[in-house]
């Protein structure tokens, strides 16, 4: 179903649904960078979590990575 090939990778479900997060990457389905400290994950969970309890299937990241991670 999901097509992992890359060496590090972090999808997100909630309830059993992918959700995804626009990072502005054109990806949206998974990140495949790490990150720079533990804040960053922090943020990007709280808001797929509250973008997921809402019931969105698509959620914007709290940091543009168009620049840093093509």
């Amino acid at each position: 179903m999901y097509e992992l090939y890359d060496p590090m990778t972090v999808m997100f479900f909630f309830r059993n649904r992918h959700i995804m997060v626009d990072f502005g990457t054109g990806n949206n389905n998974k990140m495949i960078w790490t990150l720079e400290d533990k804040q960053e994950l922090i943020d990007i969970l709280e808001v797929v979590y509250r973008g997921a309890s809402k019931g969105k299937g698509l959620v914007v990241s709290p940091k543009d990575y168009s620049t840093k991670h093509k």
